[in-house]
């Protein structure tokens, strides 16, 4: 799931399918290094938010929160496979690259 703050918008919190993690974490970059990030963040809702019926067997198993005026990115994570630990390893230091301030909380 994804708690964004971008600018003046702050939509509802969106969920992000897992097979669409790392893509997402990369779109997410790039919302906060536009120009225009509110444009871009309504593209990135639309590209990565989930939108069909949730299933009994989904579960959240994390959170990203993201704050542009903040500059901070705070990821936790009850469980993540270690392919997706080391790309959010990468991620984080590409956000850092950006200039924002990077938590990980994950098991």
């Amino acid at each position: 799931m994804f708690n964004l703050a971008i600018g003046s918008m702050h939509p509802s919190v969106i969920c992000v399918e897992l097979s669409r993690f790392t893509d997402s974490l990369n779109g997410l970059k790039e919302v906060l290094e536009s120009p225009y990030p509110e444009e871009e963040l309504t593209e990135f809702i639309e590209t990565y938010a989930r939108t069909d019926e949730i299933l009994p067997s989904d579960k959240t198993i994390g959170f990203v929160i993201a704050s542009s005026t903040k500059k901070i990115v705070s990821f936790s994570f009850s469980k993540l496979p270690d392919d997706l630990k080391r790309e959010l390893d990468a991620s984080s230091r590409s956000f850092e690259t950006i200039g924002y301030t990077v938590e990980i909380d994950s098991q």
